[in-house]
Protein backbone atom coordinates (compact mmCIF):
# COMPACT_ATOMS: atom_id res chain seq x y z
CA UNK A 1 0.00 0.00 0.00
CA UNK A 2 1.54 3.43 -1.02
CA UNK A 3 -0.04 6.09 1.39
CA UNK A 4 -3.74 5.59 1.45
CA UNK A 5 -4.34 3.51 -1.43
CA UNK A 6 -3.51 -0.25 -3.12
CA UNK A 7 -0.80 -0.33 -5.98
CA UNK A 8 -1.80 -2.09 -8.44
CA UNK A 9 0.02 -4.32 -10.94
CA UNK A 10 -0.37 -6.44 -14.29
CA UNK A 11 0.24 -9.36 -11.74
CA UNK A 12 -1.65 -8.26 -9.05
CA UNK A 13 -4.90 -6.71 -10.19
CA UNK A 14 -6.73 -10.10 -10.80
CA UNK A 15 -6.33 -10.76 -6.84
CA UNK A 16 -6.58 -7.35 -5.41
CA UNK A 17 -9.88 -6.45 -7.66
CA UNK A 18 -11.63 -9.62 -9.25
CA UNK A 19 -11.35 -12.09 -7.05
CA UNK A 20 -11.92 -9.67 -4.00
CA UNK A 21 -15.72 -8.75 -3.11
CA UNK A 22 -15.00 -5.52 -1.19
CA UNK A 23 -16.14 -2.34 -3.50
CA UNK A 24 -12.83 -0.66 -5.26
CA UNK A 25 -12.58 2.38 -6.90
CA UNK A 26 -9.30 2.08 -9.65
CA UNK A 27 -7.73 5.15 -11.03
CA UNK A 28 -6.02 4.36 -14.16
CA UNK A 29 -3.67 6.94 -14.92
CA UNK A 30 0.05 8.03 -15.54
CA UNK A 31 2.67 10.61 -13.56
CA UNK A 32 3.26 12.61 -16.43
CA UNK A 33 -0.97 12.95 -16.75
CA UNK A 34 -2.05 16.51 -15.72
CA UNK A 35 -5.62 15.38 -14.66
CA UNK A 36 -4.35 12.67 -12.62
CA UNK A 37 -2.41 15.02 -10.37
CA UNK A 38 -5.78 16.95 -10.43
CA UNK A 39 -7.42 14.13 -9.22
CA UNK A 40 -4.95 12.95 -6.51
CA UNK A 41 -6.47 15.28 -3.46
CA UNK A 42 -10.17 14.33 -4.85
CA UNK A 43 -9.32 10.54 -4.26
CA UNK A 44 -8.05 11.24 -0.69
CA UNK A 45 -11.08 12.92 -0.30
CA UNK A 46 -13.61 10.43 -0.85
CA UNK A 47 -11.79 8.14 0.69
CA UNK A 48 -11.82 9.63 4.12
CA UNK A 49 -15.86 10.37 3.22
CA UNK A 50 -16.02 6.42 2.24
CA UNK A 51 -13.59 5.25 4.96
CA UNK A 52 -14.30 1.66 6.01
CA UNK A 53 -16.41 1.35 2.64
CA UNK A 54 -14.15 1.18 -0.54
CA UNK A 55 -10.62 0.49 -0.93
CA UNK A 56 -8.95 2.75 -3.76
CA UNK A 57 -6.40 1.57 -5.94
CA UNK A 58 -4.17 2.87 -8.63
CA UNK A 59 -2.32 1.44 -11.65
CA UNK A 60 0.26 3.23 -13.91
CA UNK A 61 -0.44 2.51 -17.54
CA UNK A 62 2.72 3.13 -18.19
CA UNK A 63 3.80 0.07 -16.70
CA UNK A 64 0.90 -1.97 -16.45
CA UNK A 65 0.19 -1.93 -20.50
CA UNK A 66 -1.47 -5.20 -20.07
CA UNK A 67 -4.61 -4.07 -17.86
CA UNK A 68 -4.97 -0.83 -19.39
CA UNK A 69 -5.55 -2.65 -22.90
CA UNK A 70 -7.52 -4.92 -21.14
CA UNK A 71 -10.04 -2.26 -20.24
CA UNK A 72 -9.64 -0.23 -23.35
CA UNK A 73 -8.07 2.59 -22.01
CA UNK A 74 -7.66 5.15 -24.61
CA UNK A 75 -7.43 8.45 -22.33
CA UNK A 76 -6.69 9.33 -18.85
CA UNK A 77 -7.47 9.36 -15.63
CA UNK A 78 -10.29 6.54 -16.09
CA UNK A 79 -12.03 5.71 -13.04
CA UNK A 80 -13.31 2.01 -12.66
CA UNK A 81 -16.16 0.80 -9.96
CA UNK A 82 -15.42 -2.48 -9.15
CA UNK A 83 -17.94 -4.62 -6.82
CA UNK A 84 -17.69 -8.20 -6.45
CA UNK A 85 -15.55 -8.29 -8.89
CA UNK A 86 -17.58 -6.86 -11.65
CA UNK A 87 -17.18 -3.62 -13.16
CA UNK A 88 -20.31 -1.17 -11.96
CA UNK A 89 -19.74 2.18 -13.40
CA UNK A 90 -17.04 4.06 -15.25
CA UNK A 91 -15.58 7.83 -15.11
CA UNK A 92 -12.85 9.32 -18.02
CA UNK A 93 -11.36 12.23 -17.06
CA UNK A 94 -11.83 14.08 -14.20
CA UNK A 95 -14.69 14.87 -11.80
CA UNK A 96 -15.65 16.79 -8.56
CA UNK A 97 -15.63 15.72 -5.16
CA UNK A 98 -19.66 16.03 -4.49
CA UNK A 99 -20.21 14.07 -8.18
CA UNK A 100 -17.70 11.11 -7.58
CA UNK A 101 -19.67 10.98 -4.35
CA UNK A 102 -22.74 10.59 -5.45
CA UNK A 103 -21.63 7.68 -7.82
CA UNK A 104 -20.16 5.86 -4.90
CA UNK A 105 -22.88 6.09 -3.23
CA UNK A 106 -25.24 4.17 -5.42
CA UNK A 107 -23.03 1.91 -6.55
CA UNK A 108 -22.33 1.15 -2.95
CA UNK A 109 -26.11 0.15 -2.46
CA UNK A 110 -26.73 -1.32 -5.86
CA UNK A 111 -26.57 -5.33 -5.77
Amino acid sequence: MAGSYIVLTDSNFAQEVLENPRPILVQIGAKWSGACHIMAPILERILDDFRGQIRLGKLDIETNEGTAKEYGVTELPILLFFKNGQIKDHIVGTISAKKLGARLQTILYMN
